[in-house]
């Protein structure tokens, strides 16, 4: 799809920063400190709730909460302690409630047993963060019902993160899913009673699996609604000499209210990353002060916002990690990490400031222009003809390549897996173009509602998709075990996943997705093909 200038990283293919990245036990043991407090705080949520008392606002608290593990980790530690505190006060004030409800209630109150008291002292939480840290490696010789629980937490813990994540963009465009909220808390409460067994806890996954496919679907439908169909676009890949403000992520909402707030001034704004998909929207084509798409470097986040002369604003929703920038960065974030400026109450005047303080762009330098999104109409016309070639016994199989928003290192694989597919094997690729015969392309452009649309299809007209059917994650981010659970939802069976780096799924959720759900990594192109045909 687009043209980058891959830097390429042995270790941590295809992310987003030239440091080699560890599975930091400090950032596991804050991620394991806060998840521990937001299970107790559900807990005593739920519990008023069955003495019928309003709990909507410490609802929306706990996904608020649960969105501080969506961004990246680097606090200050005084930033650490100010929410830590915050979430804990919450904690101590609904568990007397409770207690309060049940003596008027003439109940004996149910609390928890693991609950630890008194972490209002930095010392204290300091000596458990420390602790913590030390315990958060796996055990060599634990048991395998041990491992298998410790596999399916991790699982827990990252769908719940992307849920919160689209339950707090939902809200950005005034909808209050409520049923999906429950669904966050009826999950993470049953965590808070270890002697559920590994069935029941799969059952539970498989139940949220459901909840969290129709969370993505309405968000989906919620930007269709603000911002209208999706069509094909040519989006410039050049700058223009001037004031610039850049804008990642995936929040188009917040990019509509960037643009809205510089109307009439001359300042140009480009998108990075995911959020070159707001020019296929209709609302977005005709802006006279979004320009094009800003991005040099592949995934590296911190080599393009270096080399770029203005401001750099990220969505809430993001999870870049950047490692050697500070200063000209802003999010939306409740709890910006550390060196990172905060907008509150959708006030971008600093952005703006710093926009018109800078250098800008000197000079224009045109660059390619690339072709964007799809009609869906006739993509379908499309898919229409890949099934009758399935029912004619022209095609064996249907391989789909998931999205791959750049250049990676999991694109070579994807390059010679299309090579030496048997030609009677359909592929349709979201991430590479091929001129090979039975190949479609769909550049949807980090759109994953059509791929699923796709899935859909298959499953509904034809009555061999589950044996016939592949998919393959090329990309890899914190997305991508949503992704991997929606397809077992939709009842895809043959689920490959692309190389990760540790920070992104760590080693313990690979085993988990591998052991307990069969997920394959992209390893060998031809042994995963006869894997499949098998």
């Amino acid at each position: 799809m687009n043209k980058f200038y891959y830097y390429y990283n042995p270790v941590c293919e295809g992310y987003n920063s030239p440091t080699v990245f560890a599975n930091d036990p400090y950032v596991n043991a804050i991620k394991d400190m806060f998840i521990s407090e937001i299970q107790q705080l559900v807990f005593y949520i739920q519990k008023l709730k069955t003495l019928n008392v309003d709990m909507s606002v410490y609802t929306d608290k706990v996904i608020e909460f649960i969105s501080v593990l969506i961004v990246n980790l680097d606090f200050q530690k005084e930033s650490f302690f100010t929410i830590f505190e915050d979430l804990y006060n919450n904690k101590v004030m609904l568990k007397k409630m409770y207690i309060s409800a049940c003596e008027n209630e003439a109940i004996k109150p149910d609390l928890l047993s693991s609950e630890i008291e008194n972490l209002s002292s930095k010392d204290v939480i300091l000596k458990i963060l420390n602790e913590k840290e030390k315990k958060l490696e796996f055990k060599t010789g634990e048991n395998d019902n041990t491992l298998t629980k410790k596999y399916f937490y991790e699982i827990i813990v990252c769908l719940v993160l992307n849920a919160c994540n689209c339950l707090i963009e939902l809200k950005n465009y005034n909808i209050n899913f409520t049923e999906g909220k429950n669904c966050v808390l009826n999950l993470l409460n049953q965590t808070n009673f270890p002697l559920l067994t590994n069935d029941e806890i799969k059952e539970l996954i498989k139940n949220f699996s459901e909840c969290n496919y129709q969370i993505m679907n309405r968000l989906y439908e919620a930007i269709s609604e603000k911002f209208g169909n999706i069509s094909m676009a040519l989006v410039k890949q050049g700058i223009q000499k001037g004031k610039a403000i850049l804008v990642s992520g995936s929040s188009l909402e917040n990019l509509d209210k960037i643009l809205l707030s510089i109307n009439g001034l001359n300042i140009n704004v480009y998108t990075h990353n995911g959020m070159i998909q707001a020019f296929k929207y209709e609302h977005f084509k005709n802006n006279k002060n979004l320009k094009g798409h800003y991005q040099n470097f592949g995934n590296n986040y911190s080599l393009d916002f270096a080399s770029f002369p203005g401001p750099i604003f990220i969505t809430g929703n993001a999870t870049p990690k950047i490692d050697i920038i500070r200063g000209q960065i802003y999010t939306s974030a409740k709890y910006p990490a550390l060196g990172i400026g905060g907008i509150e109450n959708e006030d971008y005047s600093p952005i703006i400031k710093y926009a018109l303080d800078s250098t800008g762009f000197k000079e224009n330098s045109d660059d390619e222009e690339i072709i964007i999104g799809y009609n869906q109409d006739i993509l379908f016309e499309k898919i229409n003809l890949i099934i009758d070639k399935f029912l004619n016994k022209e095609i064996s199989n249907i391989f789909i390549i998931g999205h791959s928003d750049e250049l990676n290192k999991n694109n070579e694989y994807i390059k010679e897996f299309i090579d030496i597919t048997p030609e009677n094997i359909y592929i349709i690729s979201f991430s590479y173009n091929s001129s090979r015969k039975n190949f479609l392309f769909v550049d949807s452009s980090f759109d994953f509602k059509i791929l699923y649309k796709i899935v859909e299809k298959f499953f509904n007209e034809l009555p061999e998709a589950e044996e016939i059917l592949a998919v393959f994650l090329a990309d890899c981010n914190r997305s991508t075990v949503s992704h991997i659970f929606n397809l077992i939802y939709l009842n895809v069976k043959n689920i490959f996943m692309g190389q990760c780096c540790p920070n992104i799924i760590k080693p313990s959720l690979l085993s988990g997705l591998t052991e307990l759900y069969s997920v394959k990594q992209m390893r060998n192109p031809s042994e995963d093909i006869k894997t499949i045909k098998k």
